[in-house]
C-alpha cells in the first residue's frame, strides 16, 4: 500500500539532513575537468529544484548558468560554439526518458556531467555521468516532496563547493517545527478555497522556483488549473485573468518586493480579487513560519505549499498520491518505468 503524501511531507526534515550530508561528503574529493560555465538539466519537480538553486550556482562566479529543459538541451548541444559548461543533470526518480538522453548527450559530447539521482539502479546512472545519489529513500508516488526539497539542499552544497558564498542552513532541526504549522496554515487557507477557478504563485529568482514547485504539487494532487509566474511577469497583464474565485499568492522577500506585491493586492482588491503577500520573514496567514534571511529559505517555503496541494486534493475527493488523472505518465512515456 503506498504510504500518504502527508507521511512523506513529515520525512522531510531526516531527508534534508541527509542530503545535505552526502552531498558534503561527495564535495570533499570532488573534482570536475575544466569548464565555462553550469547547465542545470531537469524537468518537472527536478526543473523546478534546479530553478531555485540557480542563483546560487550564478554566486559561484563559474561563468553563465542556464536552466534547461531536457529536450531543449539536447537540441541546442550542437550550437555551443566551443563552450564547455558543467552539467547537472536531475532526476529524482532517475527515470525520467528525456533527462536520460540528455545525460547520454552531454557525455557523447565530452562535457563534464554529474548526474544526480535518488535510485543509484535507474537508468540514469548507466549514462556514464559521474553519479550523485540522493539519499531520501523511497518514494514511489508521482507528486515528489522530500525528493524536492533533498534536490534543493544537495544543490545548494554542491554551488558552495564551486564558490558560491557559504550561508546559513536550514537543516532537519530548524525543518521540523514548521511541518505542523506550515500544515495548520495550509488547511485554513483551503477551507476558502472550495471554488477556486484557478491559483497562481509568482516570485523573483530562487523564489520563482518555488512558485513552480507549488503550482505543481497543487495540479498534480488537486487537479486544479495552476500557473508559476516570475514576480514582473505576474504584474504584467497575468492579473487580468484572475478573477474572484482565484487566488495569487506573491513570494516576496526585503521591502522593495514587499511593497511590490501589497500594491497588486490592494489593487486587485478593489477589483474583488485576492492576493496574497509570502514574506519569508512573516506573514499574518503564516503563524509560525518566519524564516531567516537565507537562499537556504526555500526550504521552508515549499511546506505550506506541499500541505495546500493535500488539503485541496482531499476537499475535492481526491487521494494525493494517486493524483487526478492517475497512470498518465504511462501514457505520455514520460518514464521508462511504470511509476508514475
Amino acid at each position: 500500500m503506498t504510504m500518504p503524501i502527508s507521511a512523506f511531507i513529515r520525512e522531510q526534515p531526516g531527508a534534508v539532513d541527509r542530503s545535505i550530508a552526502a552531498a558534503g561528503r561527495f564535495a570533499e574529493t570532488w573534482l570536475p575537468p575544466a569548464f565555462d560555465g553550469i547547465a542545470l538539466v531537469g524537468s518537472g519537480s527536478s526543473f523546478n529544484a534546479l530553478t531555485v538553486a540557480r542563483p546560487r550556482f550564478v554566486a559561484s562566479r563559474r561563468g553563465a548558468v542556464l536552466v534547461h529543459e531536457p529536450q531543449d538541451f539536447v537540441a541546442e548541444l550542437g550550437h555551443r560554439a566551443g563552450r564547455r559548461p558543467l552539467v547537472f543533470v536531475l532526476s529524482q526518480s532517475g527515470a525520467s526518458a528525456t533527462t536520460i538522453a540528455a545525460a547520454r548527450a552531454a557525455v557523447e559530447a565530452g562535457l563534464p556531467t554529474l548526474a544526480i539521482t535518488a535510485a543509484a539502479e535507474a537508468p540514469l546512472g548507466a549514462t556514464g555521468a559521474e553519479l550523485l545519489v540522493m539519499p531520501v529513500g523511497d518514494e514511489p508516488v508521482g507528486p515528489k516532496t522530500k525528493g524536492f526539497l533533498g534536490s534543493v539542499a544537495m544543490l545548494m552544497v554542491l554551488a558552495e563547493a564551486l564558490g558560491a558564498p557559504p550561508a546559513p542552513r536550514l537543516t532537519g532541526i530548524g525543518l521540523a517545527p514548521l511541518i505542523e504549522p506550515a500544515r495548520a496554515a495550509a488547511a485554513g487557507l483551503a477551507a476558502g478555497l472550495a471554488g477556486a477557478d484557478m491559483l497562481i504563485v509568482a516570485g523573483r529568482r530562487a523564489h520563482y522556483g518555488v512558485a513552480l514547485e507549488a503550482t505543481l504539487k497543487i495540479a498534480e494532487m488537486a487537479g486544479l488549473p495552476t500557473t508559476g509566474l516570475p514576480t514582473e511577469e505576474l504584474l504584467h497583464g497575468r492579473l487580468h485573468g484572475l478573477t474572484e474565485r482565484g487566488l495569487a499568492i506573491v513570494i516576496a522577500e526585503g521591502a522593495e518586493e514587499v511593497a511590490e506585491a501589497e500594491t497588486a493586492a490592494a489593487a486587485m482588491a478593489r477589483r474583488g480579487c485576492r492576493v496574497l503577500v509570502m514574506n519569508p520573514a512573516g506573514s499574518p496567514w503564516l503563524p509560525g513560519l518566519a524564516l531567516p534571511a537565507t537562499p537556504w529559505n526555500a526550504l521552508g517555503l515549499t511546506l505550506p505549499f506541499q500541505w495546500l496541494a493535500v488539503a485541496l486534493a482531499e476537499a475535492r475527493g481526491l487521494k494525493p498520491e494517486v493524483m487526478r488523472h492517475g497512470a498518465l505518465s504511462a501514457e505520455l512515456a514520460i518514464k521508462t518505468d511504470t511509476r508514475p
